[in-house]
């Protein structure tokens, strides 16, 4: 179904909209779905430039259905405010869209069934900057294990979409020292490269390999 949807360049974000959520609330494509509340699907104008990327959905996001709900939520809504973003200026989503009992992390089985619903999100939305929140998004994304703390603020290069990992708000939350601070300075930078003030992924790996090469 989705598949199909993403092909469809006629059809109206309302419809792509709706399509996706029918396609996530009826995916029985693993074992998290016997024990969600609610999917989370995500939430935000389809024609985006920031997409905003967690990792799961938690007890608040399960109950209510939508992404980073709750503490995280006011985390992410402060921080975002801090950076001169809006809600409207972001797609909000997470890799996996069903909750992990017990808010485990998500297997690869689990990451890899739910990749169906992701991957139509990155069409349908084609953002120029992801910023990812949390280790596994960024591992996810990358195909490769990240350490959020020894990473924050890069600008990688994504298929030509600039990625920066950074911490959740969960991190701040939990009263992880830096988190908060950090997820500022990265959205301030995400918002940077949109406006064209620091280089995207692209530009700043070239710039590295030219100085390595120099």
């Amino acid at each position: 179904m989705t598949s199909d949807l993403v092909a469809d360049v006629t059809a109206s974000p309302a419809r792509l909209r709706r399509e996706l959520e029918r396609a996530v609330r009826a995916c029985t494509s693993c074992g998290l779905y016997g024990g969600r509340t609610t999917p989370v699907v995500g939430e935000g104008p389809f024609d985006a430039r920031l997409m905003i990327v967690g990792s799961k959905p938690r007890r608040h996001e399960d109950l209510q259905g939508r992404p980073f709900a709750g503490g995280t939520g006011n985390v992410l809504d402060q921080a975002m405010q801090v950076a001169g973003l809006a809600k409207q200026d972001a797609y909000l989503t997470t890799i996996v869209k069903c909750r992990p009992g017990d808010d485990r992390p998500a297997t690869p089985d689990e990451v890899e069934a739910c990749a169906q619903h992701f991957r139509a999100q990155l069409r349908l939305v084609k953002p120029e900057v992801i910023v990812a929140l949390g280790s596994f998004a960024a591992s996810v994304l990358l195909r490769r294990p990240i350490d959020v703390g020894r990473v924050a603020g890069y600008r990688f290069d994504l298929q030509g979409v600039t990625l920066i990992p950074t911490y959740h708000p969960a991190d701040a939350v939990r009263g992880v020292p830096q988190a908060a601070g950090t997820l500022r300075r990265d959205l301030s930078a995400a918002k940077a490269v949109l406006d064209g003030r620091l280089p995207t992924g692209a530009q700043t790996m070239a710039e590295a390999r030219a100085r390595a090469v120099g």
